[in-house]
């Protein structure tokens, strides 16, 4: 099916409740208290947005942090780390930060330079975050470094709230701008406040051409002029009669 917005939304969850939302075509923020159904109901637009895309690509669904799952068990790295190295380093599958940078050799000239622009802005939003913990990220060719005091540091060293952002804004660079769905569940754990106030502009500024499902708790999630866009659970729920 070619991709457009998903418009309506109508499901029932835990055949209890009937939920029916008129989806904003660019950002839906889904508030609720806890137990409301917030992750429920985006685990059923997952299944919408994956009806509406024939490359599953264009559809990204990034769990809260503590519901990541692990890649490998048997190494040391956790659930979260293994899934940022597994985007930004990943060869064999794609997409990863890696294969889009080498994926630049076959390019035309003009596409590289397009390529190269945008991956320049990339690490500009990433590093206007980091700023405040006086680290920094580098890519050039296949080479990915995050710096901190001068010093090469290895993805592991980074906090949990560091790891959490740079996956989330890479996962949607990796869409490479094409229309998409990207689906974010309490993006604000581990994050600073600054950062989730800065959470949606920074997603926007790097894919303004997906739709976005962002359920959270955080009132500074959509602090910066994003409030008409919220969806509140106890508006759009009935219980099934």
């Amino acid at each position: 099916m070619a991709y457009s917005k998903i418009k309506e939304i109508e499901t029932c969850l835990w055949g209890k409740y009937n939920v029916h939302i008129n989806a904003n075509d660019d950002v839906n923020i889904i508030v609720g208290i806890n137990g409301s159904g917030k992750t429920t109901l985006l685990n059923e637009i997952n299944k919408i947005a994956l009806k509406y895309v024939a490359d599953k690509n264009r559809v990204v669904f990034v769990p809260s942090i503590d519901n990541i799952a692990m890649r490998d068990k048997r190494k040391v790295a956790n659930a979260l780390t293994q899934d940022l190295e597994f985007y930004m380093f990943d060869m064999k599958t794609g997409p990863s930060m890696m294969y889009h940078r080498m994926s630049m050799i076959d390019a035309s000239i003009e596409r590289q330079t397009e390529m190269k622009s945008d991956i320049d802005n990339f690490c500009v939003v990433v590093n206007q975050l980091f700023e405040t913990t006086g680290k920094r990220i580098e890519i050039e060719g296949n080479k990915f470094n995050v710096v901190s005091r001068e010093e090469i540091i290895p993805i592991s060293a980074l906090s949990s709230g560091e790891k959490q952002i740079l996956l989330i804004l890479l996962r949607v660079f990796l869409l490479d701008r094409d229309e998409a769905y990207v689906l974010l569940d309490e993006p604000e754990n581990s994050l600073d406040i600054s950062w989730q106030f800065e959470l949606i502009n920074m997603l926007v500024r790097l894919n303004p051409n997906a739709q976005y499902f962002i359920t959270t708790h955080s009132p500074s999630i959509f602090g910066d002029g994003w409030g008409d866009k919220i969806i509140y659970m106890e508006d759009v729920t009935t219980p099934v009669k």
